[in-house]
């Protein structure tokens, strides 16, 4: 079954998602997407059908759309994104149990967010981005306005935004988070961001997996499979 839902925002804007299930459950599993991308990459898609068949509600949501009453990523910041967050948890405060799944700008967002909800029983990490200087870096000022190119689209990000990807060190916020590192875990596409920071954050005793040979979006064959089992493994692990 499936439920288009609306939710307003305390500024006044509208956030868009999806709610998913298969029969009634006190359990929800949020994917909150990454980057310039939306609730309907393929695998968040893929995701959904795979956890209602395991007995969870699903909601999947996008910070920005082309809509009247959404936000515009250009007129985003990642403390933005985090305030909408707060904004869905709140909204599904009757559930139980809500597992939060978050792809790629998971990192910046999750350590900005100061204190989550006590329902909110763990938190995976698909290869997240630790530090997105490197990305603040490739927006460049195009007539006044600071655009950001990947693959064939070019989009306005806001000023604010490029400065907390250039001159924020996220990775190294979790030290003063209240979230336990033991409730967390993390699936790695099998490139930088694991060469570089998986020794990171085996020290900080957040809990592992490298999926190899596959992208940042987990698009090669069979890959979504293992995926989304190491995810489950983990959600289904006794507290």
């Amino acid at each position: 079954m499936e439920k288009f839902i609306q939710l307003p925002t305390p500024d006044r804007y509208e956030i868009n998602g999806i709610l998913n299930w298969k029969e009634e459950s006190d359990k929800l599993i949020i994917f909150v997407h990454g980057f310039t991308w939306s609730m309907n990459e393929a695998h968040y898609y893929c995701a959904k059908e795979f956890f209602i068949e395991q007995w969870y509600d699903v909601f999947r949501f996008n910070l920005y759309t082309d809509g009247d009453k959404t936000r515009k990523l250009r007129n985003c910041t990642v403390k933005i994104h985090a305030q909408d967050i707060v904004t869905v948890l709140k909204h599904y405060s009757e559930y139980k149990e809500i597992y939060l799944v978050w792809h790629s700008l998971a990192w910046p967002c999750f350590v900005n967010v100061s204190k989550y909800p006590i329902n909110v029983e763990k938190i995976i990490f698909w290869d997240p981005a630790f530090e997105m200087k490197s990305t603040g870096e490739k927006i460049y000022l195009d007539n006044s306005k600071y655009m950001y190119s990947s693959s064939w689209k070019h989009i306005e990000i806001s000023s604010k935004m490029r400065e907390e990807f250039l001159y924020d060190n996220f990775i190294w916020k979790l030290e003063n988070h209240s979230f336990s590192t033991e409730r967390m875990f993390i699936v790695y596409a099998d490139g930088d961001r694991h060469v570089k920071h998986k020794s990171v954050t085996d020290w900080l005793w957040i809990e592992s997996h490298v999926i190899v040979w596959v992208n940042h979006g987990f698009t090669q064959q069979g890959k979504y499979t293992e995926l989304f089992e190491k995810t489950l493994e983990f959600i289904n692990r006794m507290k």
